[in-house]
């Protein structure tokens, strides 16, 4: 300790007064990151409106992460809002607690549960694609998130969570913006509106246990059965609030993340048109030799290569957000005790070493040995990765299938930029849209 005292703080990223960094972190936060990673090196200080931020960035970033985040790091004050707001608990836990609870959501979040229910999912998002056609400014994000939510709730739960979505919606992504991105002020989680719908989104969530444990369901156990079931890491049974808050945490989910990788594959798809006809290629083969079941997903190549290759470029979780517990050093920094702390994860899939070219869109790249070694690492790494990333890699595969099957969409201004935005999470904002019409095959 005495010898890391005389060590140097970060750099701070020059800024303008009041915002600081602020701007460019609202908009193309990854590309934001890389850039001060080249010209900063691994480790740098910013400060966006009242937030100041240690960035941690590069391959020795995530590998810190991977091997000492449990020790030094704490997610309380980041994603504790969600705890608090929600009861999702998994995301402040640590330690044992946290990896027993873990486990029991994997099972609840498995991609099993997307075979079990494969018809159903494909019969929602068939039904969606329909109402799609002859749309000439469709809202891509807004219409992914309906979509995406009412997949998941499908798969997850067996129920439609339809009625609830402008609830849901807006609900998650306020507590998101106030406890984990800071743009709006914590007041803002007292408004009454907000409350009214807290309220009956926490009621509806109990609902749906009670409604399970009155009627179970034989045909495969999903994630209301295992929150029902669940017990601690002591054997005693979580209260009422936390197993509603794991009910809650598959629509958490669907809200978002999915709905923008989505979102940012159509943007891949149209913007390379040589990826757009591999992939058709291998929808058609496969619609035309039997249909598109959940077993022949596993051999499309090209689907499941834009899915890599667009959360290698437009990664759904640029950084994992942590606090620092115990003062550490880092690339020749001192990093106090209390600072905020954001690894950068996604930054080396835009570093050449890793990825060669990497302005490059390749559907073909080596994204095991990428994974293998950390530096491929959309839904972050260590202890606190994606529950869901399996899940929603299949759906993805699954869902742009079916689009490319039944729809034929375009860029409405081909030469517009897309124009990503950082509320909450990177996506492709609400003025990317698309014209739509049915595919003639």
């Amino acid at each position: 300790m005495h010898g890391m005292a005389v060590l140097p703080l970060p750099p701070v990223v020059p800024g303008i007064p009041l915002l600081g960094n602020a701007l460019p972190m609202m908009g193309d936060v990854q590309r934001f990151l890389v850039d001060t990673h080249l010209r900063m090196g691994p480790v740098f200080r910013v400060r966006a409106l009242n937030q100041a931020f240690v960035i941690m960035a590069g391959e020795r970033a995530n590998r810190f992460l991977l091997e000492h985040g449990d020790e030094v790091f704490s997610s309380e004050e980041s994603f504790g809002g969600l705890n608090r707001e929600w009861t999702m608990r998994v995301h402040v836990l640590r330690g044992r607690p946290h990896r027993h609870l873990r486990k029991i959501l994997a099972t609840g979040l498995s991609r099993d549960l997307l075979a079990a229910r494969w018809d159903d999912v494909v019969a929602e998002t068939e039904r969606t694609f329909r109402g799609w056609q002859g749309r000439s400014a469709l809202p891509v994000v807004d219409q992914f998130q309906r979509l995406a939510a009412a997949q998941l709730s499908l798969a997850l739960t067996g129920e439609s969570s339809a009625a609830e979505f402008e609830k849901l919606r807006s609900a998650f992504e306020l507590v998101l913006d106030v406890t984990v991105t800071g743009k709006w002020p914590a007041a803002a989680l007292k408004w009454p509106a907000y409350r009214r719908a807290r309220a009956e989104i926490h009621e509806f969530a109990r609902n749906a246990l009670s409604q399970r444990a009155a009627n179970p369901r034989h045909d495969t156990t999903d994630l209301l059965d295992r929150a029902l079931a669940a017990v601690d890491e002591n054997g005693d049974p979580y209260p009422l609030d936390v197993r509603a808050g794991m009910a809650l945490q598959g629509y958490f989910a669907g809200v978002n993340t999915v709905a923008y990788l989505y979102s940012f594959m159509v943007y891949a798809m149209l913007r390379h048109p040589g990826v757009l006809a591999r992939v058709t290629t291998e929808v058609d083969a496969a619609y035309d030799d039997g249909g598109l079941t959940f077993e022949r997903l596993r051999g499309m190549p090209a689907l499941h290569g834009l899915v890599m290759e667009t959360l290698r470029v437009y990664p759904p979780a640029p950084g994992s957000a942590r606090t620092v517990l115990k003062s550490f050093d880092f690339a020749g920094f001192r990093i106090e005790e209390g600072r905020r702390v954001l690894v950068a994860t996604s930054v080396p899939h835009q570093l050449p070493e890793h990825f060669p070219d990497p302005g490059t869109f390749d559907i073909d790249r080596d994204f095991a040995a990428g994974r293998k070694a950390s530096v491929y690492a959309p839904f972050s790494v260590g202890s606190h990765t994606c529950l869901g990333a399996g899940m929603t890699e299949v759906l993805a595969v699954a869902t742009m299938a079916m689009l490319v099957r039944n729809l034929k969409a375009t860029l409405p201004r081909p030469d517009q930029p897309l124009r990503i935005t950082a509320t909450p999470g990177p996506n492709p904002g609400k003025r990317f849209k698309v014209a739509v019409t049915e595919r003639t095959i």
